[in-house]
């Protein structure tokens, strides 16, 4: 696992969050100003982000991931739909980006190049990079990756009823209380944002909670934050002027699995045992 550190870019303009990792070295004076920044903003007036197909034949290569298992899976119990969005006028949730200096730069297409963006929002599933320790003692599985996407996610097989899962290759965008957020995908966001790419197919989901959002950790913006007149806009990751920018060390997710086995007298199914 690399031991190189990551470069973070994060939001402003809005107040921080408190993050253990976030280098003490920054300017202060730049967060004042980067509040001040937001408060001369004009009241969020977000246009509906959908755009209406550019040919016929774009239909078709959307419909062609429509019935992916992953994608089903992804989507399982929401209301969603395919289509074209407009990224200059999304809310962004997520506080902070995180950069690898040995991550190869990703290739943005041009902006009419549809079978281009649509592979590049409909990607292939990543491989699932990690270290797997058994400690027969205690009867616990640990996983470790520096992939802070890794997680575990229950399955409808007996025989295999946990799958250790990265999080979806997908171009996500949400639709909550009438506001427009981008779900999944911000560094793609970001790198066609600066390449001046703002068309994209995305995936298009309405949900009706923080959580089917994706937005109720504790280091993502507050639903008062996202609410307010000023909200976070995924562009602003692009604004010098309301980003801080420093340093971390590389950091390890890890999951914990220990077996537990019991007997007990049999009762009815619905009964409290």
């Amino acid at each position: 696992m690399n031991s190189g550190m990551v470069n973070i870019r994060e939001l402003a303009g809005w107040e921080l969050d408190d993050y253990e990792y976030r280098a003490q070295t920054f300017a202060r004076e730049k967060l004042t100003e980067a509040k001040r920044l937001v408060t001369m903003r004009p009241t969020l007036e977000q246009p509906n982000v959908l755009v209406a197909a550019r040919e016929i034949t774009l239909g078709a290569m959307l419909a062609l991931h429509a019935d992916r298992p992953d994608l089903l899976a992804e989507m399982s119990g929401l209301s969603w739909s395919l289509g074209i969005v407009d990224l200059r006028f999304l809310i962004a949730f997520q506080r902070r980006l995180t950069f690898r200096s040995e991550a190869p730069p990703l290739s943005i297409p041009e902006g009419n190049d549809w079978p281009a963006l649509v592979a590049l929002s409909f990607g292939s599933a990543k491989p699932i990079e990690c270290e797997l320790i058994h400690d027969h003692s205690t009867r616990t599985v640990t996983i470790r990756s520096s992939n802070p996407n890794l997680h575990i996610r229950t399955t409808n097989d007996a025989a295999s009823p946990l799958s250790v899962q990265n999080s979806g290759p997908f171009f996500e965008v949400a639709c909550f209380r009438n506001r427009w957020f981008l779900r999944d995908g911000y560094h793609r966001a970001y790198d066609l944002l600066r390449a001046g790419v703002f068309e994209v197919p995305a995936v298009v989901v309405h949900v009706s909670n923080l959580e089917d959002l994706g937005a109720a950790q504790s280091w993502f913006f507050p639903e008062e934050v996202l609410f307010s007149e000023t909200p976070p806009r995924v562009a602003d990751f692009l604004n010098d002027d309301l980003v801080i920018e420093y340093e971390r060390p590389p950091l390890i997710k890890t999951l914990r699995i220990t077996l537990e086995e019991t007997l007990a007298p049999a009762t009815p199914i619905g009964e409290p045992s």
